[in-house]
């Protein structure tokens, strides 16, 4: 009797062990050939699902956005924080902060050095979308500076955060997260009525 393969679940599977296999090796560890080892299959196998590597990042690097947008999603549907703290954990969501955080970060950095590696673009850029959520959702609330000057603000945050992930990405010694922490909280109260 043939054996009935549920090609949705085996999809997702393999997606699970190239997120494994970047967070264990970095970009250049996420191979075909490595996530067919873990995940037991044969690289022909996991070629029948993705057919290129590039796909293949593609599809993790979805599933670590689905993840964040989760996050995100939880904390501002959580009644206790105040509008402010919900915008601050929101933007800490995207920093390396702890494990989960730290790999979905690397997942992030291999999938954009793939695509500079075969010179793609990929054209969203969420940290930056983040931001102007969180900034429109200050002004929803009529707690922005009127005086703000939203493109400059939404530049100066982006450029924090990005510096910010990729210090603690590339050296976590090198600044605490306490120090993280009060960075955040200081951009956004930048940005509030007085």
């Amino acid at each position: 009797m043939p054996k009935i393969v549920d090609h949705e679940k085996k999809k997702k599977q393999i997606v699970q062990f190239a997120w494994q296999s970047i967070v264990n090796e970095g970009a250049k560890g996420a191979t075909v050939r490595n996530i067919a080892n873990l995940a037991k299959m044969t690289p022909g196998q996991i070629r029948y699902y993705y057919p290129n590597h590039s796909k293949l990042l593609e599809m993790v690097f979805l599933e670590v956005i689905g993840k964040v947008k989760q996050r995100i999603q939880d904390i501002y549907s959580n009644e206790e924080l105040s509008i402010v703290d919900k915008v601050i954990q929101g933007l800490l969501t995207v920093i390396p902060l702890d494990k989960e955080r730290y790999a979905d970060m690397e997942v992030w950095m291999a999938f954009h050095y793939e695509l500079h590696q075969v010179g793609k673009e990929f054209m969203r850029d969420e940290i930056k979308s983040l931001i102007e959520l969180s900034i429109t959702y200050l002004d929803k609330h009529d707690l922005l500076d009127n005086s703000l000057n939203q493109n400059l603000s939404i530049i100066k945050a982006h450029a924090l955060l990005d510096g910010l992930a990729l210090h603690k990405l590339l050296n976590s010694e090198m600044i605490s997260n306490e120090d993280i922490i009060q960075l955040v909280v200081n951009e956004v109260n930048s940005w509030l009525k007085e």
